[in-house]
């Protein structure tokens, strides 16, 4: 059995890359951030310390990504935030044309990931951002799934050049990993080992794939590995190709549309590669959500909770 609490302090997963972002960016005057009238608690420090480089756009979206295109033309590097739909969908075109075109160093800090706004209904899922982002030349897609990625990620947008978005959870989640023990340059965690069966989960599923693959030890005596892949473009395909060549069942799970999303990237990529593996894919069908309940309940409703991630499982190998 493997815990998932690697540390017995939680942080908000907005606060863990909130606080970083602090800390990189108070003494880099070339750091500006960009609302689209969208707060979070560990914002205000920014805001108050520097409120010359904190600017509400207000809800206008796609004039926020063209204002972040021109200061990034001006040597600035940029961080964007909004709601996920908001900063993807609606602003796809900007995204394409003013960043990626010119591969701008721009930071689109999207939170609200799958059915994190579960009660507000479609207009706010995040279900196809990543099917859709990830579409774009030049554009660098990250999905976190625990404090410590989170916390990495704000140290990556400030460093590394060119556009990124970064897909952020809200609430507490325990860390899956320990502190400083992966290199988060490599796109990918193994949380454990095994090869009877591999489950690559991206995101808050992370932490539903190590429950299901305990239940699935105990119950069916499989060895199953369980991997969070966080970047998903690029993806780290020379890494992922060695360890799924190890598995004899391969499993994707992501809190998503499956048209184009993680499991289809890993599909064709087993395809490509002419790996002869089982595979499965769990996410959701291509279709509107209309119950509004917590994210919990909507997650069980849609089998992907981690008693019905390891039913579905088992009844597959079987």
């Amino acid at each position: 059995m493997t815990e998932i609490s690697k540390s017995s302090v939680q942080i908000d997963m907005r606060d863990a890359f909130f606080d970083q972002f602090y800390e990189t960016a108070k003494d880099n005057n070339d750091i500006i951030f960009l609302s689209a009238d969208h707060a979070a608690f560990s914002l205000e420090k920014f805001q108050k310390d520097f409120p010359e480089r904190y600017i509400n756009i207000g809800i206008s979206e796609q004039n926020m990504i063209g204002t972040a295109a021109g200061l990034a033309l001006s040597g600035k590097v940029v961080f964007v935030y909004g709601i996920t739909p908001f900063v993807s969908l609606r602003v796809l075109e900007q995204l394409t044309i003013d960043l990626a075109s010119m591969n701008l160093s721009v930071n689109i800090v999207s939170v609200g990931a799958g059915f994190t706004y579960s009660t507000d209904g479609p207009t706010h899922h995040g279900l196809q951002d990543l099917s859709a982002v990830c579409t774009i030349p030049n554009m660098t897609v990250l999905n976190s799934s625990d404090p410590f990625s989170t916390k990495a990620f704000a140290k990556i947008a400030a460093a590394e050049p060119g556009p990124k978005y970064i897909r952020i959870e809200k609430g507490l989640l325990p860390n899956l990993t320990d502190e400083g023990s992966h290199d988060y340059s490599k796109g990918f965690v193994e949380l454990k080992k095994g090869n009877d069966l591999i489950i690559l989960s991206t995101g808050r599923l992370a932490h539903e794939a190590i429950k299901a693959s305990n239940v699935l030890e105990k119950e069916e005596g499989k060895s199953v590995g369980v991997i969070d892949l966080y970047r998903l473009k690029p993806l780290p395909e020379k890494d992922l190709i060695t360890l799924l060549r190890g598995g004899k069942r391969i499993i994707t799970l992501e809190e998503g549309y499956l048209d184009g999303g993680m499991g289809s990237m890993i599909g064709t990529l087993i395809a490509e590669n002419k790996l002869n593996i089982p595979f499965l894919r769990m996410g959701l069908k291509n279709e509107f959500c209309f119950v509004y309940d917590s994210r919990e309940a909507v997650l069980d409703k849609y089998g992907l909770t981690s008693s019905k991630i390891a039913k579905k499982i088992s009844s597959w190998i079987r």
